[in-house]
């Protein structure tokens, strides 16, 4: 995650060493990357919906389109039945440093065959958190200004269930954000700069099942995103996104052989003072996906798609192959790898922005291939060990750069190589009927290099791409203990680079946070309290050059199910 501050700052995610551009961010199957800049900001992501994060970590296109470069993130969001009531309700409110507040409540309620859940939260701060500042070698503590923000999330998320082979699915959800932009820590005071946002997003998944093999899903999307950016009095830009779309896969499984056979389509309108007016795109894409048993112990699985982009010249065809190899059965061994290749439509900045945007561009495009070996063992023990390779050779990156004055403007000139390498390692242990042990731990090794010159002499060329970390460590120790629940996660950030020459390198971070739970049931009700800290060891760090992190700092959440 690239964070630019504290919990409202901007926040984007980097899989395998590419850029936020190149990871495709999905809602219950549904993109959310902008057409604007092929980005997402997490933090306009509500997060009271969410079920859970699956999660592809490498570029597949070839099922789900443009920006899936890197890797796929898919969020999904809740969706439920209670066994022993008809409705529940559920309150929380969390007061921490920085004067934050969130307060939250929530409202589900279900009948035979219809269940529903609305939710409001309200989330402010200060944001004028601690850091330290240091210019001509003196360190100075001082607080971050203009940096105060006020959030309030809405959603509604329902469900009707036909019979056993039809339902309904419709999600909704809003966000409203009001955030002062504190910009680059210069010591002085911040230009007063601000950002609206406000996004809706509609869902409506309709699921059929045909056959006992046979399913067919189909859904409609509709987003609608208003973003104004100003500094008093110079500047004051507005951006209107609106996105339909609509989707219907065709899913056939049986014993030895399945596939899934879709056609998405998309309508994208942005209306902005910076881009071109009249900027809109029409796509069309049909892909296949299937897997085939070759024997008890290897499985294959083709895809290929076809992407057809109103705007831009190049229509795109990717595919991937992969298989997964279980050597015997007398243990939970299995070996995996696949070869695809993937791509990225120019997004509307690259081909329509007033001052140097591009309609000459193509689509970026890469080989990716990924060989890995995965063990579970239950004994003593559970656990699982992940060993992880991962290449990708992209090519026509868009990169903007100067072409005379102020002026800049994108070309497809930029190629990169990644080569990565992770190790994943979960252990988990029942000691007694009450008492459970969890350790999480993944190193994660990161070799990604611009591999071509943008112009002669480009002294960026062989270089490694900036706020990379070579190394990472992530450690995630929790025991619990009938109604108490102890966590401790640590970070390590290795060596990285703040400019694409590699000429000035950024020092190593090492945080700590952690939380203790306390659950009560009281009656019907169920009542958490939790404490958490975050940056224990109080470590002044960034994570981009410019935006410090703060420093130690607390949040007490008390909540409340009935």
């Amino acid at each position: 995650i690239k964070s630019y501050g504290a919990s409202s700052a901007l926040q984007t995610i980097s899989v395998n060493g590419l850029g936020a551009e190149h990871t495709l961010i999905l809602m219950d199957g549904v993109r959310l990357n902008s057409f604007q800049n092929s980005h997402i900001d997490l933090t306009l992501i509500p997060k009271e919906n969410i079920e859970r994060i699956e999660v592809i970590n490498n570029g597949v296109s070839s099922i789900y389109g443009s920006d899936a470069l890197g890797g796929v993130v898919n969020i999904i969001t809740k969706n439920r039945k209670l066994l022993d009531k008809n409705y529940e309700v559920d309150a929380s409110f969390t007061s921490g440093s920085f004067n934050t507040e969130r307060k939250h409540i929530g409202f589900y309620a279900q009948a035979k065959n219809f269940n529903s859940k609305i939710y409001y939260t309200r989330e402010t701060s200060d944001g004028d958190f601690e850091y330290y500042f240091e210019r001509n070698n003196e360190r100075t503590k001082k607080k971050r200004q203009n940096s105060a923000y006020e959030i309030y999330d809405a959603g509604l998320n329902t469900q009707y269930i036909f019979n056993e082979s039809n339902l309904i699915r419709f999600i909704s959800s809003y966000s409203d954000q009001d955030k002062e932009i504190p910009g680059i820590a210069t010591g002085r005071t911040p230009p007063p700069t601000k950002q609206l946002d406000r996004i809706w997003n509609n869902i409506l998944i309709v699921e059929n099942r045909l056959s006992e093999k046979t399913n067919l899903r189909s859904s409609i999307n509709y987003q609608n995103s208003h973003m104004k950016y100003s500094v008093e009095p110079f500047i004051d830009n507005f951006f209107k996104n609106t996105v339909y779309s609509a989707s219907s896969e065709l899913k056939f499984n049986e014993k030895v052989f399945g596939f899934t056979a879709g056609y998405n389509f998309a309508h994208a309108v942005i209306d902005a003072d910076q881009v071109e007016p009249g900027t809109k795109r029409n796509q069309h894409a049909v892909f296949i996906s299937s897997f085939y048993d070759i024997n008890e112990s290897l499985k294959i699985f083709p895809s290929v798609r076809y992407d057809f982009i109103s705007d831009v010249e190049d229509d795109a065809v990717t595919y991937k192959v992969g298989f997964n190899f279980q050597p015997t059965k007398d243990f939970d061994l299995r070996v995996r790898g696949n070869v695809g290749k993937n791509f990225r439509s120019p997004s509307f900045n690259d081909l329509y922005w007033k001052a140097g945007g591009n309609k000459d561009l193509k689509p970026e495009k890469s080989v990716n291939a990924e060989a890995g070996i995965l063990y579970s063992f239950s004994s003593f023990i559970n656990g699982q060990f992940d060993l992880t390779f991962t290449f990708i050779e992209a090519k026509d990156k868009i990169v903007w750069r100067p072409q005379g004055g102020i002026i800049w403007s994108p070309i497809n000139v930029a190629e990169s190589i990644s080569k990565n390498y992770s190790v994943k390692i979960s252990l988990s242990k029942k000691i007694k009927e009450d008492v459970a042990l969890n350790f999480n731990t993944a190193f994660q090794f990161t070799n990604s290099k611009k591999t071509s010159q943008s112009f002669e002499g480009d002294p960026t060329k062989d270089k490694f791409f900036p706020f990379l970390p070579k190394q990472s460590v992530n450690i995630n120790f929790g025991v619990n203990y009938k109604i108490i629940e102890v966590n401790l996660f640590y970070s390590h950030t290795g060596q990285r680079y703040s400019d694409f020459a590699n000429k000035v390198d950024l020092s190593p971070i090492n945080t700590l946070d952690g939380n203790i739970s306390y659950s009560l049931n009281l009656f019907d009700a169920i009542i958490k309290t939790r404490f958490e800290i975050n940056n224990i060891t109080n470590a002044d760090y960034q994570i981009i050059t410019g935006y410090p992190m703060p420093l130690r700092n607390y949040q007490f959440t008390i909540s409340l199910t009935y």
